[in-house]
This record gives structure tokens, sequence and C-alpha cells, in this order.
């Protein structure tokens, strides 16, 4: 995307450089802010804080695109801070860092907004296409960590649909035939630029349809939209084989 000529922050100075939006790097560790600083200064704008203070007054003031953040960030009490950093900037897409690798860690900075969790020695090539990844708005974390919270939200989606099986039906007619076409295919794992190769249109296009299907169903995210699209298969699912004779009007959808 080409943007206006910023200024950009690194290390103090100021430098120009066409915008892909800003980074906002936040840590205490001199050697760890500049390592990622030169993994991706020549492609985003970056700046960059060592305090928690600094850091709210970037969040509030600037809004940045990404904010990679150290959770060794001193007055950062753990995860359950994210929360409270994501109202400063609700579009600001927050990746964590930490000293190795915790499933359950890792789960919980999804529950709480961060968009990645990552570990502090992240390879530059892999830094640079997480940040790329979620400021598509997607998500940035192990294999493994993805499949335990799928499991864990899922199992709630089940239990919440015994309640009120039909509610997923009620919303997703809320929805333009070619929202319901692109919630399915999210639903099916798809990434942004698989969904426009299979419907023959734009990535913008599909970004432009997921936001307005997000507003619609006041889902945040596409994990969520992918969990909701997955509840409504699963009691489609219940009725189909409830009434043998009656086919799913899901089956095939967006097998193409």
């Amino acid at each position: 995307m080409v943007g206006n000529l910023n200024p950009v922050s690194v290390g103090g100075k100021s430098t120009s450089r066409k915008s892909k939006g800003v980074v906002l790097i936040a840590s205490a560790d001199d050697e760890l802010r500049k390592r990622w600083t030169q993994a991706l200064q020549d492609v985003f704008p970056i700046h960059e804080v060592s305090e928690r203070t600094e850091l709210e007054a970037s969040l509030t003031n600037d809004k940045p695109s990404v904010l990679l953040l150290d959770l060794g960030l001193p007055h950062l009490r753990d995860v359950a801070s994210v929360s409270a950093l994501q109202r400063l900037s609700p579009s600001t897409n927050i990746i964590l860092f930490a000293t190795g690798h915790d499933d359950q860690a890792a789960m919980g900075a999804l529950k709480a907004g961060a968009k990645g969790y990552c570990n502090k020695d992240t390879e530059p090539s892999l830094l640079k296409k997480a940040v790329n990844v979620v400021q598509k708005g997607e998500i940035w974390v192990g294999r493994k960590t993805i499949a335990h919270l799928l499991a864990e939200l899922t199992s709630l989606s089940e239990s919440r649909q015994k309640n009120s099986p039909d509610l997923p039906e009620i919303y997703l007619n809320y929805l333009t035939p070619r929202e319901q076409q692109i919630s399915m295919l999210v639903g099916e794992g798809a990434h942004n630029k698989e969904i426009a190769y299979r419907l023959k249109i734009s990535e913008r296009t599909v970004k432009a349809h997921l936001t307005s299907i997000f507003q619609k169903l006041q889902i945040p995210d596409r994990l969520r939209l992918g969990l909701f699209v997955a509840g409504h298969k699963n009691n489609k699912s219940r009725q189909s084989h409830a009434h043998p004779e009656t086919p799913s009007p899901l089956a095939g959808e967006g097998a193409g």
C-alpha cells in the first residue's frame, strides 16, 4: 500500500519513508529493540519506547498499526494488560513476545485481544512475516496454540448452541450472499488471498466485506467468525442427521 511520507523514529533519529503503517516497538531491552528495528526498518516506519508510560502515550496519540510488545517491559503485569492497552488504540494489532513459548499464555493473549504471540528470539524473516500477517487482520501464533484454542472455544460455542441452536442461522441471514460465501470460506480456514482467488475478487474487496461482516455480527476478528461459522455448520449437521431426507444447504459450500 502506498502512503504519504511520514517521519520515522529509529533510535532517536527521524527519516522519511512511504508508510505501510507505523510499527511501535516496546521493550526495555536496548539490544532487543535494536535487533527488531534492524529487521523491520527497511519495510516499516518504526518508533521505539522503553517504558510503560511512553507506550501508553504513543498508543493514545499515534495509533500505530502494529505493536511489538516485550512482556518483560517494566510495570507490565502479564498478558491481562493487553486489554487495557488495546482500549487506548483499538485499531492497533498487538504481537506479544515472551521468553520461550507457553501455550496457555498464548491462549490467554489471544483471548485478551492480541493478534500474535512469539518468542523473543524470532528470526528477522519471521518477524517481518508476523507483522505483515497481523496487519491483514490475521493471527500469528503456533499451530498447537490455535488447535488448543479452537478446541476450547468450539466446546463453548457448542454448549451455547444447546440453549439457542438457531442463533448462528438467524444472524447469518443478516449477511448478503457474498458475505455469507466469504464467512463460509473463513470457516474453512481460507486466508484473504485464497478467498479473493476462489471468488475472483480483489483482496481489498475481501477486506471490505469482512469489515461489514464483523460489524453486522458484532464479531471482533476472523478467528471468532470461523468459530461462529463452525457452530452454524455443526447445527446444520445435526439437523441433517435428524432429517436425512433434507439436504444441508451448506453441502459443498465454497468448494471451488
